[in-house]
């Protein structure tokens, strides 16, 4: 039978059998060069090309909270404001008593003795204000790290607004005082405006991994640092100081009208703020998810 047929003879067959494999040696005196070995990735490089944008880790729902401590903050801020406007009729009646017909100095101290007792409660209120605000911070943070899988780091975040803080009140306490110069004034609170940035960046990026509106946080920062300026360089409830001179009386009451003003704004930008943060990452938390579920509907298919 001939090969084009379809059928093989028995010389081809036996062709077939006495092929061996055979093998490529080099030369003599020949240099075989080395293949260069895969360059090694350490854990560190691992996990951060593994969560570099979210997509290799499935959307978890976030927890529940964020939204009652928001309205926990809202309250206490709304509670200062009330203070201050409290500490400002005070002041601004006596000082309206006191250029129709004159006031007692019984009068004058029962006053200053009502206002202690507000500065007490302000203090109280603020001091209430900080750990709810941590609070809402780290739980905030990883409802972004579960809806979205980016790395943030839930106790920087929590941290930052704690060392913000203190360090913006250990600066007034060495350098924002009466034995100081103007020019050393100055500089401290630009450097408390400094510290109370830390919260700020750390929030920033917080609001970035949610594509969050970013306007509201750095609204409240601005408000923030304008409040501060007003309590350092003017007066407010915590730092205003007894005085029976009528004639500062009224610029008392001025100052803590300014102050609650501002205490309004910072309460409305902060309000919205965490709002518009827990808003875009249940909206994260929603796209990943029903995007995960369209896969997994395709690959059943």
């Amino acid at each position: 039978m001939t090969a084009g047929s379809g059928v093989t003879t028995p010389g081809q067959d036996e062709t077939r059998r006495t092929i061996t494999r055979t093998t490529i040696t080099p030369a003599p005196g020949t240099v075989v060069p080395e293949l260069a070995e895969a360059p090694k990735v350490n854990l560190r490089q691992r996990l951060h090309q593994s969560g570099q944008h979210g997509d290799l880790t499935p959307a978890e729902p976030p927890l529940p909270g964020p939204s009652v401590l928001r309205l926990v903050m809202a309250t206490l801020l709304t509670v200062l404001c009330l203070l201050s406007i409290g500490g400002a009729i005070l002041v601004l009646l006596l000082w309206q008593q006191s250029r129709d017909s004159g006031v007692l100095t019984t009068q004058i101290d029962r006053t200053w003795d009502i206002f202690g007792y507000l500065r007490d409660i302000e203090r109280y209120v603020a001091f209430a204000l900080l750990p709810v605000a941590t609070a809402w911070i780290a739980i905030a943070t990883v409802n972004v790290r579960r809806a979205t899988g980016q790395r943030c780091s839930a106790i920087f975040a929590a941290a930052s607004l704690p060392i913000g803080v203190i360090g913006a009140w250990l600066v007034g306490v060495r350098l924002v005082t009466d034995d100081h110069d103007s020019l050393t004034r100055a500089a401290g609170v630009v450097l408390q405006a400094v510290f109370l940035a830390i919260p700020l960046l750390a929030l920033e990026r917080v609001a970035e991994a949610a594509e969050a509106r970013h306007r509201p946080l750095r609204v409240t920062y601005v408000v923030g640092v304008a409040y501060l300026a007003i309590l350092e360089g003017l007066a407010g409830l915590s730092t205003a100081e007894q005085t029976y001179d009528a004639s500062m009386w009224g610029k008392l009451g001025a100052y803590l009208v300014i102050s609650a003003l501002l205490l309004v704004l910072g309460a409305l930008a902060a309000n919205e703020a965490a709002r518009a943060i827990e808003e875009a990452t249940d909206h994260r938390y929603q796209l990943r998810h029903r995007f995960g579920e369209t896969l997994f509907a395709q690959a059943k298919r």
